[in-house]
């Protein structure tokens, strides 16, 4: 625990700050970002996703063993982590997360992603290790430039959308990947 009453420790270390007496008392509103749930946890409560302004929510070191369709009402998050769960699968309404920048999968039982994913062109860090992916996607991931790669290759492979949103989202895709690795 910080030495700062206004900061607390997290289990994983992270910092959090909390609103002080007198911020409170002088009326300040209440609107935390970031959320962290660990514990054994088994289900998600329906309230969590009425929480529409987290950008950050860690939900690893748990028991899930599925994300509900309704993570996409999330549509802040910058950071999910659902590393060291029991997930098989993910919800394809994940891919509708667009902000995302981060997003921690490591240690499940993956075997297979939604090409949904592809539409995530924020997306900087991708973390799988530990899942039972396909030797496919393994080997794009593992590649220099692979979270770029695979979300391209998982783009190229999402059907059902609509050929000019597909090209909008492509060259979008395209763009910030230049920008990110000249």
């Amino acid at each position: 625990m910080s030495r700062n009453k206004d900061k607390h420790e997290g289990a994983s270390g992270r910092q959090y700050r909390i609103m002080s007496d007198a911020e409170r008392a002088a009326g300040k509103p209440g609107c935390w970002t970031a959320l962290e749930v660990t514990g054994g946890v088994r289900a998600l409560a329906p309230q969590l996703f009425q929480l529409t302004h987290l950008t950050e929510l860690y939900l690893n070191d748990n028991s899930l063993q599925r994300l509900p369709p309704e993570i996409s009402q999330l549509s802040a998050l910058h950071t999910l982590d659902v590393s060291n769960n029991k997930l098989r699968s993910l919800p394809v309404e994940l891919g509708d997360l667009i902000q995302l920048r981060e997003l921690h999968l490591n240690n499940n039982y993956l075997r297979v992603l939604p090409y949904e994913l592809g539409k995530l062109f924020h997306l900087q860090l991708l973390g799988l290790q530990g899942n039972p992916l396909s030797k496919e996607m393994l080997s794009i991931y593992n590649d220099s430039n692979g979270t770029a790669k695979l979300l391209s290759y998982m783009l190229d492979n999402l059907q059902g959308c609509g050929s000019l949103n597909h090209a909008i989202v492509k060259t979008e895709l395209n763009r910030r990947l230049r920008d990110r690795y000249p």
